[in-house]
């Protein structure tokens, strides 16, 4: 299937002088999903059409119970979220291509929500990194060096900004457009993103990050450091270093930037007195989101606002942002720190 299949033909043939037309709406439609969407669902797909080919059954159109009996089969070896997903993709390749797959029969569902009771457990949350243990990390991360510089500002606007792994990689240091980048004013930073995770139409967003009450720690200053030693005017604010200190041309990886979050969790652990395996051991307990995650739980622990909470981590429904508060608030007003133990 290419990678265009799982994208609706925008209408009936068309004049040939029209033609063009019709190409940029199956463009346009195209777009209407994420790229990494896209991609999860065409391989979703493969996988699905994998399965028919191999039992004999016929993927397109498929009948509920050959969905149902590949659900069931994939099941012992794919969690639950990726069933889902994938039922979701075969949905979607059957309403492009104009057929209906309907799930919607009891059996099918009854059979469906036993498999998610049977199969399905807790989905696996990273752990925040929270304002001690990034403070304990600055510590242990070199101010002296181009990495060190890099990884400092990183992690700062990271946390402060309660920026995504994919948002810190695009950045830009100066206005493009479509890209996010970074402003200065009297008063801290303005991260303005472009395309994001929750904001596909690129209606853009803006994020104020404060100077910070440490000057050891404070977001702003350890970004215009990283920029004057750098020589950064334009172009991505973060980029590749290699073990000579020579620094690329193109931006940082969205996973380079969640192996900078390891690494710094490792490095404060193993400076906290931690073991190598210990400090390896939590280090893998965080990820990319873990700055978000941790900018979020350590304002609820302080007493931030909930709506104030809300607008930096831009969050559409409170709902989202209420369980951070619940995490990070957990020991406060506790009904069984007030039981009089």
């Amino acid at each position: 299937m290419s990678d265009t299949s799982l994208v609706p033909s925008p209408g009936p043939a068309l004049p040939a002088a029209l033609a063009p037309f019709a190409d940029r709406a199956r463009d346009y439609a195209a777009n209407a999903k994420s790229a990494n969407t896209r991609r999860a669902y065409e391989a979703d797909w493969r996988d699905f059409s994998g399965w028919c080919e191999a039992h004999g059954a016929r993927p397109m159109p498929a009948s509920p119970a050959v969905v149902i009996s590949y659900l069931i089969d994939r099941a012992e070896t794919v969690k639950v979220a990726t069933l889902q997903r994938r039922l979701a993709a075969i949905r979607e390749a059957h309403r492009y291509a104009g057929y209906e797959l309907n799930t919607s029969s009891t059996a099918f569902r009854d059979t469906w929500r036993g498999l998610r009771r049977e199969h399905g457990m807790p989905a696996e949350k990273k752990a925040p990194v929270l304002t001690g243990e990034l403070r304990k990390a600055m510590s242990a991360i070199p101010a002296g060096t181009m990495a060190g510089l890099r990884d400092r500002a990183l992690l700062l606007l990271g946390f402060a900004g309660a920026l995504r792994r994919s948002e810190l990689a695009a950045l830009e240091v100066s206005p493009r457009d479509g890209a996010g980048h970074v402003e200065e004013t009297g008063d801290g930073l303005i991260v303005r993103l472009g395309k994001s995770k929750t904001d596909q139409t690129g209606e853009g967003a803006a994020i104020a990050v404060p100077y910070g009450s440490s000057p050891d720690t404070c977001p702003v200053r350890a970004f215009k450091r990283w920029l004057l030693a750098a020589g950064l005017t334009s172009g991505p604010a973060f980029r590749p270093i290699n073990r000579h200190g020579r620094m690329g041309e193109g931006a940082i990886t969205d996973k380079a930037v969640a192996l900078i979050v390891k690494r710094a969790v490792e490095a404060a652990a193993l400076a906290d007195g931690l073991s190598p395996a210990e400090a390896s051991a939590r280090a893998a307990r965080v990820a990319g989101h873990s700055l978000r995650s941790g900018l979020a739980t350590s304002a609820a622990a302080n007493n931030a606002p909930g709506h104030a909470i809300q607008r930096q981590l831009r969050h559409r429904k409170f709902d989202t942002t209420a369980g951070y508060i619940r995490e990070g608030q957990m020991f406060k007003q506790n009904a069984a720190g007030m039981a009089g133990l």
